[in-house]
């Protein structure tokens, strides 16, 4: 091969690499998140239908819905197309350990409140658990991807005192509802998150 060609071969491969973007050293736990939601996407999904059998009327009447119902305190995974798509990777990884921060607090008071109106309910209160184990498991690999790629974790909010379990029957029952349909609005928003992450930091 003659000299000036091997040259020009050796620098368009400098180019080459020099155009790639810098390889994400957190690239293989982005790909393992996007597995792990959606895994958990079914389970979430059985999570909501076990959950309302349990409660009684009106929760396990058929078709039972209340999507403007809210508790304060529990993320709402909602939000416009634009203002989703649009969001970059350090404020899309800060909202969602915020939001599984959260729900690591929620799910054990909703296992709590089941335990004590539906003791039972083993079914259900396995369930509880698991999402909520499952939950800390989807944080701990949002915080080891935000830790290598420099993004500072959201500070720890204090959603829960003492008085959360101070509340009737019926309130509980509602506040279960509302934590697990947003639970599983936000692992279908994980998901969403993770397909674009993937696509952008393959390993």
């Amino acid at each position: 091969m003659p000299p000036a060609l091997a040259q020009s071969l050796l620098l368009s491969l400098v180019l080459v690499q020099l155009a790639r973007p810098d390889p994400n050293p957190s690239a293989a736990t982005i790909t393992q998140t996007y597995h792990l939601a959606r895994l958990l996407q079914a389970n979430t999904t059985e999570l909501l239908t076990t959950y309302l059998s349990a409660q009684g009327s009106p929760f396990s009447d058929p078709g039972f819905s209340a999507p403007g119902l809210r508790w304060a305190g529990v993320p709402v995974a909602t939000l416009p197309f634009l203002a989703w798509r649009t969001m970059g990777d350090a404020e899309r990884l800060a909202r969602s350990y915020g939001a599984y921060a959260a729900f690591d607090a929620f799910l054990q008071l909703v296992w709590d409140d089941q335990a004590e109106l539906c003791p039972d309910c083993a079914e259900l209160l396995a369930q509880l658990g698991s999402a909520r184990a499952r939950a800390r498991g989807l944080l701990a690999n949002l915080a080891s991807i935000m830790a290598a790629m420099g993004i500072p974790a959201p500070p720890a909010a204090d959603l829960l005192t003492s008085e959360a379990s101070g509340v009737g029957a019926f309130e509980k029952k509602c506040r279960g509802y509302v934590v697990c349909r947003e639970y599983h609005s936000w692992v279908d928003r994980t998901v969403r998150d993770f397909t674009l992450l993937k696509a952008k930091y393959p390993p």
